[in-house]
């Protein structure tokens, strides 16, 4: 019951703990909208690709484009199930400092959402050029 309903530790106590791995039983709402956010930006993407590719262009990423080989479902599939593989990672590692780059994971996550808006402009930008 104890994991359903909750536990008490949100963040780490004390200075010291923000730079080792730390377990939480709550997350701060945010990251449930950030998590949201991605998701959808995720499938927008998959989205706009296809719709790109309707138009003649080609998907980049080799994985993919094996997946997009297969169809169109397999591929959005996919790419959601690789988006929420990638997220549950995240979270689990939330408060995990990557001493090599001197970042907390957490500060990965807003870094996602920057980065498929910056996709999702690209591809815009191709499709207006396309019609």
């Amino acid at each position: 019951m104890y994991f359903f309903f909750g536990g008490r530790r949100k963040s780490p106590r004390r200075g010291n703990d923000k730079k080792q791995f730390i377990y939480v039983d709550q997350y701060h709402p945010w990251l449930l909208v950030a998590i949201l956010l991605v998701v959808i930006l995720s499938i927008s993407d998959g989205l706009f690709t296809l719709h790109l590719i309707d138009r003649g262009a080609y998907e980049v990423n080799p994985v993919m484009a094996w997946f997009l080989g297969l169809g169109t479902w397999p591929f959005m599939i996919v790419k959601f199930l690789f988006t929420c593989l990638a997220i549950l990672i995240l979270l689990v590692f939330h408060n995990f400092y990557f001493r090599p780059l001197r970042i907390q994971v957490k500060t990965i996550i807003p870094t996602c959402i920057v980065v498929f808006m910056a996709v999702l402009c690209w591809q815009l930008f191709l499709n207006s050029l396309v019609n």
